[in-house]
């Protein structure tokens, strides 16, 4: 795909796409720091994305229930990302190959526990992104960041690579897509390196009486590698999940 410059006659603030969701997901065996309990949470997600003349905007929320294994707490966590094509800004061209497009890319990580008064996470990111043009895929994705966390202490810097993808395909006349990202985290002064996976394979339901790309019914599978940073902490848990497209 040729990526270009929105036409003159197009604002630069106007949408070129956009897409929202709101997902339930339920799990259990989750594994949490001094707690020799496996914890059951349910999480309702808010996420946003969207494509404008110079690039593309991402924001999702968490808020995470405890339902067992823990004293009962809720706690939110959301990120945020700003990714400027080099491609749409230069007007050029810059696709070669499996390349699609580069862009420059900002974010911030924020976590707060609602039943604590202790400040809450923040960690700040920065870098480039590589657009790839895989067979298949609708999208796949690379962020190549710098990260520093400042609370609730400031520990440093490090670095982080995300890859994130979409697959769709069709089974039987059905549609499903494979989807999701993956964090792989360097260390810093306090934390170990993290990987955290959360590949979902979704089926949307909604096409089965023609109302197709709105209600989807997923398995997510969370592999974390030192949860939080903290040596020898993982979670391995299938979760079930439920989207509405909108």
């Amino acid at each position: 795909m040729l990526l270009t410059a929105l036409p003159a006659s197009a604002s630069a603030d106007s949408l070129l796409w956009s897409n929202s969701e709101i997902q339930y997901l339920h799990g259990a065996g989750y594994n949490e720091p001094f707690n020799p309990n496996p914890v059951a949470q349910s999480i309702v997600t808010v996420t946003h994305s969207h494509g404008w003349a110079y690039g593309r905007n991402f924001f999702f929320m968490d808020t995470l229930f405890t339902e067992s294994g823990q004293p009962p707490q809720t706690n939110l966590y959301g990120e945020a990302y700003s990714t400027f094509s080099l491609s749409k800004i230069s007007g050029l061209d810059l696709s070669y190959g499996i390349f699609k497009d580069f862009g420059l890319t900002a974010g911030i990580n924020l976590g707060e526990n609602m039943d604590s008064r202790q400040s809450g996470f923040r960690a700040w990111l920065y870098g480039i992104s590589v657009d790839f043009d895989l067979p298949g895929f609708n999208y796949f994705n690379v962020d190549f960041l710098r990260q520093r966390v400042t609370e609730p202490a400031d520990i440093g810097t490090s670095w982080q690579i995300t890859p994130v993808w979409q697959l769709p395909f069709a089974i039987a006349g059905s549609k499903w897509s494979f989807e999701g990202f993956a964090d792989f985290i360097g260390r810093n002064q306090t934390a170990a390196r993290q990987a955290l996976a959360q590949p979902q394979l979704r089926l949307d339901i909604g096409d089965f009486w023609d109302d197709a790309g709105h209600l989807f019914i997923c398995l997510e599978y969370q592999y974390w590698h030192n949860k939080y940073g903290i040596k020898g902490l993982h979670d391995n848990v299938p979760q079930a999940l439920v989207v509405w497209k909108f």
